[in-house]
């Protein structure tokens, strides 16, 4: 029985090794183990629950009655335990087994949990939660950082060659058009509003500088076929998905946990967003071929830069 590699640890298993898991784990574009992100993605999961769960209980106390901001209050709280954590505790778990769609939706799932709590950093009301949100926000941004570092963008341009990707790419371009159209009309439309600084500025702030530009830039790289483009619109329509259906919840949680008024026509939107973001992210991954690459791929052990050699035996001293 062969060893192959664990696209988790990069070290080698013999009990586990089979020949169907190895046709995949050989072709896994990773440049080395993913035991460090993995670890900060965890980290991060870890302090989502604990915030949540924290905003829940003090509910009102800690964002008054009628919060300004649908993500940041009890609602917020509640949609971040039930969807947010689940999304990329999912991912997480996909990618360790091996899954190229798990991999590339990974960074999707950490770059919305920094989005979400940029949101609560700067929208929250002033207390000793602000240092948690900014925990969160940074464990989410290294976390961010070093699992796309771990991905082999031109091996994942080789597996995916034969996706719709131009279409996505422009698709995910268009969403980030209309997104920044929005965003421009409400700003006009908040002009003179006495209630723009608490009730507005700080998700638009958020939404045009952080959450915007990467559906823009990553849809406009995938439009152009760079490895880069590959290797992100995936993760990309899966935060615009996730996104789309995490601002829903949250608003009628919020309305039903607080007998508040539901803006139905705005969770409609964003339910469309979602499922329009979805849809395309599953047809761009049904797309790919059934058996990944079956090449050589250097792995290496997670807490080591030393690469194996080509036909996969450790390097000297390793």
């Amino acid at each position: 029985m062969t060893a192959i590699p664990s696209p988790l640890t990069g070290f080698t298993d013999s009990r586990t090794a089979q020949p169907k898991p190895q046709r995949r784990l050989n072709g896994f574009p990773i440049t080395r183990g993913i035991g460090i992100p993995f670890l900060a993605s965890a980290a991060v999961a870890a302090g989502t629950a604990i915030v949540s769960a924290i905003g829940i209980v003090q509910g009102s106390e800690l964002y008054g009655t009628d919060p300004p901001l649908i993500l940041v209050s009890a609602g917020g709280d509640l949609a971040n335990l039930i969807i947010t954590l689940p999304a990329l505790i999912g991912v997480m778990w996909f990618a360790g087994r091996g899954s190229l769609a798990g991999l590339l939706m990974w960074p999707g799932a950490l770059f919305y949990t920094l989005y979400v709590y940029a949101v609560y950093l700067v929208g929250a009301p002033t207390g000793m939660m602000l240092f948690a949100y900014a925990t969160l926000v940074v464990l989410s941004a290294t976390s961010l950082v070093v699992s796309l570092a771990s991905i082999d963008t031109e091996r994942v341009r080789s597996q995916l060659a034969r996706t719709p990707i131009r279409f996505v790419g422009g698709a995910l371009v268009i969403i980030a058009v209309a997104a920044y159209a929005g965003l421009i009309a409400t700003a006009v439309s908040e002009f003179g509003s006495s209630g723009a600084e608490s009730g507005f500025r700080p998700q638009w702030v958020i939404d045009c500088a952080l959450g915007t530009p990467p559906l823009l830039i990553g849809g406009f790289l995938a439009w152009l076929r760079r490895p880069l483009g590959y290797a992100t619109v995936g993760g990309l329509l899966f935060v615009s998905g996730l996104g789309g259906l995490a601002f829903a919840a949250a608003a009628m949680l919020q309305g039903l946990l607080y007998y508040g008024p539901i803006e139905w026509s705005v969770v409609g939107v964003h339910l469309i967003i979602s499922a329009i973001s979805f849809g395309l992210m599953v047809w761009f991954f049904a797309g790919r071929p059934r058996v990944a690459d079956s090449g050589n791929l250097p792995s290496v052990r997670p807490f080591s830069l030393h690469r194996r050699s080509a036909s996969g035996s450790n390097p000297p001293n390793e």
